[in-house]
């Protein structure tokens, strides 16, 4: 009789130990398309990660660049084009180079608290190449470190960062589906030559669209084959429904909204920059203008020499003040212009600062 009663509380006690550390699966959609926030709701769930929990995060962004953690933006990016034609810049906590980003392009982020488990990135690409592959056909597979490419020209159509930390391990990147691959030579800049800068190179790597090989691929049926890849290789463990995160749902949570507000800044977007030294020069019918601007890894001017053999000294002068303190944005600079415009008196040197202002626009 003591047996009896002794046997199944043995077993009781196994079970409570033997779940102890069993995984607790989470898969999460976003139904923003805005980066920034995205990027928030990634850090969000990263902090408040459960032990032992396991979460899928999939989403989609519409026009912008992401920037590596120390990557300059003046050197990857052509800025003065991305704010006028309203492409946002982002920059990742995790590293790795420059990349565009459209509706066009589905993301991933496979997220895992380090408390018992560890970040498997191989089964992760396994789980991505399976839904590919079972789904519309595609036989692909991973190269180097953090590609996935097709064909074998290697051409790429994935690329992956990485995050660790004592709490959590997260692995993220984007699958190209139907990107606008000239908006990527427009916004991304090829030429290293632009920048004298201590930061981190982009490598421009030769890609190739998803929907070129099977046109019936989208960012819906994508995301389903990789919850339905992701369900099968975990397949032992219990996991609940997919849960839709909305904007409106997101907003009401303060730790995110403060996350949002820190990739929106001006300072983190810009600021955390290594320093660089832009130089150029350029032949105009009143003269040559030679301008040098350096920048201390904050984003902000901190020497401008402007160099000419303009007979107007005050224009040249004006300009030289107003650059100084101003953050190296298209949007600072002009207002900078305008400040020395006022400042001037003739017509002649207006017109000059209209002319510098065009064409320093043109540099960023």
């Amino acid at each position: 009789m003591l047996l009896q009663i002794r046997y199944p509380l043995l077993q009781s006690i196994r079970r409570l130990f033997s779940n102890k550390n069993e995984a607790i699966h989470r898969i999460v959609y976003s139904s923003s398309t805005n980066i920034w926030f995205n990027l928030a709701t990634e850090e969000w769930l990263s902090k408040t990660i459960k032990p032992n929990e396991h979460i899928l995060f999939l989403w989609q962004n519409d026009k912008c660049v992401i920037i590596g953690r120390n990557q300059n933006p003046w050197k990857e990016c052509f800025l003065e084009r991305m704010e006028s034609d309203g492409v946002l810049l982002a920059r990742r906590r995790s590293g790795g180079g420059a990349v565009y980003q459209d509706l066009g392009n589905t993301c991933f982020t496979f997220l895992i608290s380090q408390a018992n488990h560890k970040l498997d990135k191989h089964l992760n690409s396994k789980i991505l190449l399976d839904a590919l592959s079972s789904e519309f056909n595609i036989e692909a597979r991973a190269e180097g470190r953090n590609d996935l490419v097709y064909g074998p020209q290697k051409r790429k159509f994935s690329g992956s960062a990485y995050q660790n930390t004592q709490q959590f391990a997260l692995h993220h990147g984007t699958l190209i589906t139907n990107v606008d691959t000239t908006a990527m030579k427009k916004y991304l800049n090829p030429n290293k030559e632009k920048l004298m800068s201590k930061g981190v190179d982009s490598v421009q790597a030769r890609v190739i669209n998803l929907c070129e090989i099977n046109s019936s691929i989208n960012h819906k049926d994508l995301c389903s084959a990789i919850e339905k890849s992701y369900r099968q290789t975990y397949s032992n463990d219990s996991i609940p429904p997919a849960q839709a995160l909305s904007r409106e749902v997101l907003d009401s949570i303060p730790e995110l909204h403060a996350a949002y507000k820190l990739y929106n800044d001006l300072q983190w977007r810009f600021g955390q920059t290594f320093s660089f030294t832009h130089e150029y020069e350029r032949r105009f019918p009143w003269g040559t203008i030679s301008i040098g601007i350096v920048s201390e890894r904050d984003g902000i001017i901190h020497t401008c020499e402007i160099y000419s053999d303009s007979l107007y000294v005050n224009m040249i002068n004006r300009l030289k003040e107003n650059f100084i303190g101003q953050i190296y944005t298209g949007e600072s600079i002009r207002q900078a212009c305008q400040r020395a415009r006022n400042q001037v008196e003739t017509e002649q040197e207006k017109s000059m600062i209209d002319d510098v202002q065009a064409w320093v626009l043109t540099q960023i």
